[in-house]
């Protein structure tokens, strides 16, 4: 794998966690200075829906500490240990879009549960840069069924949707 995948979670006064996929070889000073993507960032209290997963892997890969900040490496070439970063990143950004309190449970669990198969399926669509970050999220969000699809120029009538849900359930 060409990147080296690492989470920094930050215990200030604020808690912060950023999943980070650096360059596993870097070559200009930049490479080295700045990861080459971010795939998921959560801050405040919503960090509390991703604790006991980042507790997990912290016993399963080891960390670092630095301050106030927890660094987690995992193996570079370990597929199951990248698609947990993925996991955890994926759940960080599909938590930080929604809105409603309601749904930021659905969708933690959503993404936490899905299989290793989906992880790589939603990884291959955030890194396409014909679909790009902001679509994948977004349909991770319908996906987990905490978003309405509104109707072209208005919104969805919710009554009709949930009936045609539960017709496909």
């Amino acid at each position: 794998m060409p990147f080296q995948y690492v989470i920094k979670w930050y215990l200030g006064d604020i808690e912060k966690i950023t999943v980070e996929a650096w360059h596993r070889y870097p070559t200009t000073k930049k490479d080295k200075e700045k990861p080459a993507f971010v795939i998921g960032k959560l801050e405040g209290n919503r960090v509390l829906l991703l604790r006991d997963k980042i507790y997990d892997i912290i016993h399963k890969y080891g960390s670092r500490k630095y301050h106030k900040t927890i660094k987690i490496s995992f193996p570079p070439d370990d597929p199951k240990a990248i698609a947990e970063a993925y996991r955890i990143g994926l759940s960080a950004a599909v938590v930080s879009n929604i809105e409603d309190n309601d749904s930021i449970q659905k969708a933690s669990n959503y993404v936490l549960d899905v299989t290793d198969e989906e992880i790589w399926f939603w990884t291959s669509k955030l890194l396409n840069s014909a679909i790009g970050p902001q679509k994948t999220i977004s349909a991770l969000c319908i996906v987990s069924g905490t978003w309405e699809v509104p109707k072209k120029g208005g919104k969805l009538n919710s009554s009709i949707y949930q009936k045609n849900r539960e017709s496909f359930a």
